[in-house]
């Protein structure tokens, strides 16, 4: 936990040396969207003033 503090839980993902709490995804995203998200966050993490991104959960998890 030492990357990204003892703020956060889990899921914990390192990307371009960047420790990140999330993503917190429900249902998770598949083939080319799973990859489109992956895209998406790692890009935000060449910017090193970022640190947080949230919005509330409007569904509890999906399991497929």
């Amino acid at each position: 936990m030492d990357p990204v503090g003892n703020e956060v839980g889990t899921p914990v993902i390192r990307i371009n040396g960047h420790s990140l709490f999330g993503p917190v995804i429900s249902p998770a995203p598949k083939g080319e969207a799973a990859g489109r998200l992956f895209d998406g966050v790692s890009l935000v993490t060449e910017y090193e003033g970022f640190y947080e991104l949230k919005r509330s959960r409007t569904s509890g998890p999906i399991f497929d």
